[in-house]
């Protein structure tokens, strides 16, 4: 596409988007198809069959081998030695050990503790959730983790986590990440609970609010004592995309607060985690993360089935209560917001403009195509994509999960055609990103280690790294380790004087680094919650270590050997 077709594009776009979008003006909620859930015995007889299957259970097992010859590709550089590999290994390791990250999420994240239902006589379930937007101070012997802002997309962020501490237990054993997993699972499924009104009928399960704030509380963790205030969102608010307001009669937690609009940001991540929570369900030995997992996963289907059910649109909730299709929350009666619509710009590229994000909702939900099986293996959507992410970077992130997402549920349900043909694209995705000088935005700050973290996940699902590509993750994961390790506040309680305050609660992404010219510039690191990929990567039987070894997953596997 040329410079001048490019621009005449968004301007035609942008005069677009003052209209309506095309498809239903229904906004009512269609059910998602019958909720009795299988027993564990016949999902265990089941195998993938890439059908329709309109429950809410886990899927079957999931099974160890790709289902498909991997594509091949063309040889681009140089293989990592195994003394690379080994220190690799140690660097990333050495991460994990020295600042004992799970622990460190295990204390931080949070939403409600079970203690206050021993407190207060209550039956609320707990969960956990890691923030966006909240601050930490020191007060005594207590660290005071405050809310300060809407916390819009703790969703990816949580789910990243989660994913891998789930394959860290497994991987490892360790009793840590598991409870971790089970903690962060709980709170996904929290933000649904919390979008709940006690006056609807009939209840409309499965839509997710942004952020639930709920009780403030105060309880130990490890010894040290933690005290949770949302107060500073007590409050009223509105934004083109999210409503703050509170639910006075929520069925679960009483009276709270809540961000509304669960935005197409971090649905695909979602998707995402289906695989390896569904690993947890038949593999996991503690039965309470087994439980956690099952309750996710219905969760997790029954919010990919109402996007289906509701002509490829999230439907969200405002003070009303009512279960609608997503808007501009500045006026009701605007047209549906390009956030929650899987079909907003099909006047502009045709009906598979957002293919893949309707595939990898309908494989999610379903664990079929539905009609959008024609998708993969033709670039569909690629001029729609070429447009977003020339108007915002980060829409390379965005769409890129919702393509691993879609291969990945494909292989989950054996839909092994379609998910061969989407590692082709995939493929092509990133030799494009990575190589046509034309795409736009690959200059931004957090291009090379965002590409790090997607390259990394990618191949944890059978994506067939190249030597050139495999380098770029020993790379950016290497520099980022050494990065992260230099933070101080690891441990707030034991780190911060009394009173010393910070926005954040969070070691910071972006610090200073070598320029390549002996001197030093801002460099943005690995995502803190994408820097644990290396465990799904290790735990995943279908990775691409058949295709190009950049880490030893026997170290990653044995802590008592992480950082030698």
């Amino acid at each position: 596409m040329t410079t001048t077709s490019r621009n005449l594009l968004f301007f035609f776009v942008f005069l677009l988007s003052l209209l309506p979008a095309c498809g239903s003006d229904d906004s009512s909620p269609v059910s998602s198809g019958d909720t009795d859930a299988q027993t564990e015995a016949e999902a265990e007889e089941n195998v993938p069959t890439c059908t329709l299957d309109n429950s809410l259970a886990p899927p079957p097992h999931p099974t160890d081998v790709l289902g498909y010859e991997p594509v091949t590709r063309e040889a681009e550089g140089t293989p990592p030695t195994e003394e690379e590999v080994t220190a690799f290994t140690k660097k990333i390791t050495a991460f994990f050990k020295d600042t004992g990250y799970f622990d460190w999420v295990w204390r931080t994240s949070h939403g409600l503790d079970a203690s206050y239902n021993t407190e207060h006589g209550t039956e609320m379930m707990p969960y956990k959730l890691w923030w966006q937007d909240v601050g930490m101070r020191k007060d005594g012997d207590a660290i005071v983790f405050f809310h300060r802002g809407r916390a819009e997309n703790i969703c990816k962020r949580t789910i990243k986590v989660l994913s891998n501490a789930l394959a860290g237990y497994l991987l490892t054993g360790d009793e840590r990440m598991g409870e971790v997993a089970e903690q962060l699972m709980r709170g996904m499924v929290a933000l649904s609970l919390g979008l709940e009104f006690e006056k609807e009928d009939p209840l409309v399960k499965y839509l997710q609010a942004r952020a639930v704030f709920n009780h403030n509380h105060e309880y130990t963790v490890d010894g040290r004592k933690v005290s949770i205030d949302y107060k500073g969102m007590y409050t009223p608010s509105f934004k083109w995309n999210v409503h703050v307001f509170e639910i006075p009669d929520n069925p679960t937690y009483g009276d709270i607060w809540v961000s509304n609009m669960r935005s197409k940001d971090d649905v695909p991540y979602m998707y995402l985690s289906l695989p390896i929570a569904t690993r947890a369900f038949y593999e996991a030995e503690d039965e309470s993360l087994r439980e956690a997992a099952k309750l996710y996963i219905e969760y997790m289907r029954g919010h990919s089935q109402s996007i289906v059910d509701n002509d490829w649109y999230i439907l969200t909730k405002y003070e009303d209560g009512e279960a609608v299709i997503a808007y501009d929350a500045t006026k009701k009666d605007n047209p549906p917001a390009d956030l929650g619509s899987y079909r907003h710009w099909e006047a502009v590229f045709g009906p598979d403009a957002e293919c893949n994000a309707q595939l990898g909702a309908a494989l999610s939900g379903y664990g079929y195509p539905a009609d959008r099986g024609h998708c993969p293996g033709n670039h569909a959507g690629w001029d729609f994509e070429l447009l977003a992410v020339g108007s915002n970077y980060f829409n390379y992130n965005i769409y890129n999960y919702f393509h691993l997402a879609a291969m990945a549920n494909a292989q989950l349900w054996g839909c092994n055609d379609i998910s061969r043909k989407i590692s082709e694209d995939m493929v092509f995705r990133f030799d494009e990103i990575r190589h046509n000088p034309t795409m736009p935005n690959t200059d931004d700050r957090e291009f090379d280690s965002d590409l790090a973290g997607v390259l990394l996940a990618s191949a944890t699902h059978g994506y067939p790294l190249t030597a050139d590509e495999a380098r770029h993750i020993m790379d950016w994961y290497g520099k980022s380790s050494d990065y992260y390790r230099q933070w101080e506040h690891w441990d707030p309680w034991n780190s911060l004087e009394d009173g010393e305050e910070f926005t954040d609660y969070k070691a910071p992404r972006v610090g200073k680094g070598d320029d390549g010219e002996g001197g030093e510039k801002d460099i943005s690191y690995v995502r803190l919650v994408e820097m644990p990929y290396i465990f799904e990567y290790c735990y995943s039987p279908i990775n691409s270590a058949q295709t190009m070894r950049f880490i030893d997953c026997d170290i990653v596997a044995d802590p008592s050997k992480w950082g030698e």
